[in-house]
């Protein structure tokens, strides 16, 4: 009973475009080379295209994890995108923008760090603070205005 659905070229191309897209907005380097790893695991795992083409994100998640291709960087990354180097970039604009509204450096401090952890809340992905709605900044600026 042989498999009547294999990957295509176009399958291919599609589940790495995909990926690229996806490991690109949550900020990691090197896509290609967890890309072109996904893919070979996934068509090992199911070689009907069909069949993968129907899996639950969970089950996606799930495969993922079990194979080869991620390390515990990308986990954290994709976990918890959050990293020290994106809330201190995060505390510096900010920072700069309160004092440059007349903060002091002290008053300045102490809002950021309470506006980082809002955000952190509202906003799992960094990369997503810009979608903040005028009404969630509004919410930032009341709770942790001194």
């Amino acid at each position: 009973m042989g498999i009547s659905h294999t990957w295509l070229e176009k399958d291919q191309m599609a589940f790495k475009s995909n990926c690229e897209g996806f490991l690109l907005r949550e900020g990691v380097v090197d896509v290609e080379t967890y890309c072109n790893c996904l893919l070979k695991s996934s068509m090992e795992t199911y070689p009907d295209v069909e069949e993968a083409m129907e899996l639950e994100q969970t089950e996606i998640v799930q495969m993922f994890e079990a194979s080869d291709c991620i390390d515990e960087l990308l986990l954290l990354k994709i976990e918890d995108p959050w990293t020290k180097e994106t809330e201190a970039l995060f505390l510096e604009h900010c920072q700069k923008g309160r004092i440059g509204q007349g903060d002091g450096e002290t008053s300045a401090e102490a809002y950021c760090k309470c506006a980082l952890d809002e955000v952190r809340q509202l906003i799992p992905n960094p990369q997503h603070v810009i979608s903040l709605t005028q009404e969630e900044l509004a919410q930032i600026f009341n709770k942790c205005q001194q």
